[in-house]
């Protein structure tokens, strides 16, 4: 197979350490990428406080129907 490297004593295969070193790449793009709010909705730009009314009362419904019946797929 490939070849070995003595780490601490113990011989270490060079595709095991490949896979390491990738394992902490990923490991350190997930940490660096930003944490975001899923629950944050964008915000509603109404001509009226009448028609932002009607969005926000229209988006709790439909949250509170989806509540009720999860999805089916």
């Amino acid at each position: 197979m490939g070849g070995y490297f003595t780490i601490a004593g113990r011989k270490v295969a060079t595709h095991h350490m490949v896979l390491g070193v990738l394992a902490s790449y990923g490991l350190g793009i997930y940490a660096a990428l930003p944490k975001t709010d899923k629950t944050q909705h964008p915000p509603i730009n109404a001509a009226s406080t009448e028609e932002g009314d009607f969005v926000k009362q229209f988006l709790k419904a439909f949250e509170e129907e989806e509540k009720k019946a999860p999805a089916k797929h």
